[in-house]
């Protein structure tokens, strides 16, 4: 199951030409009697997030099955037509996007990570540097256990928005005060 719409935002930073370049997404589920019911995993978190400036960024889709069958998740390349990567796609942590590449994570000790847990969902980019949009692409992928072994049911696609931003807004600092034991005593009190 494919959708194909004309036109990507203009000016992406990493999908060149991206005005004049297609929007595609798909998904693939697998019919069969042994799989029984289901329904294609539901993402619960939009596909359009903002991150700031030098800081690490963080994109969790809240995916869940209503079947209860079992979700991993891989990067992929946003598509622009069924079996069609956009063309000049690069990484949001591709070096042309930084001034000091070997620097460019959050604590500034070494390169911007771009990765996606394939367990929990998290997408993580440690840290941007240049402001602007991105796009990004990763599946969803749905398992079930059928007689102790395991098939993949679909695969549901998410291209996504990352706006980042300057922004001079800091993590808070937490003090966290020692850890302490306080007794309580009860005095009760008879009255006549």
């Amino acid at each position: 199951i494919g959708y194909q719409e004309a036109n990507r935002n203009e000016g992406i930073l990493n999908i060149a030409n991206s005005v004049n370049t297609s929007f595609y997404v798909e998904s693939q589920l697998r019919i069969a009697p042994i799989f029984g019911f289901n329904n294609s995993p539901i993402t619960t978190v939009l596909p359009i997030d903002k991150g700031g400036q030098f800081i690490a960024f963080f994109h969790n889709p809240g995916a869940f099955d209503p079947d209860g069958d079992s979700l991993s998740y891989k990067l992929t390349t946003p598509k622009q037509a069924e079996g069609t990567n956009v063309g000049g796609y690069r990484d949001p942590n591709d070096a042309a996007f930084y001034g000091d590449y070997e620097r460019g994570n959050e604590a500034m000790d070494s390169p911007p990570i771009f990765e996606l847990d394939p367990i929990t969902g998290t997408l993580t980019w440690d840290a941007p540097d240049e402001p602007g949009e991105y796009n990004v692409a990763f599946v969803i992928e749905e398992w079930r256990q059928i007689e102790g072994q395991w098939f993949q049911l679909g695969v549901v696609t998410r291209d996504m928005q990352i706006i980042i931003e300057r922004t001079d807004n800091e993590r808070p600092e937490l003090i966290i005060p020692d850890d302490i034991c306080v007794e309580v005593r009860i005095l009760m009190a008879t009255m006549f």
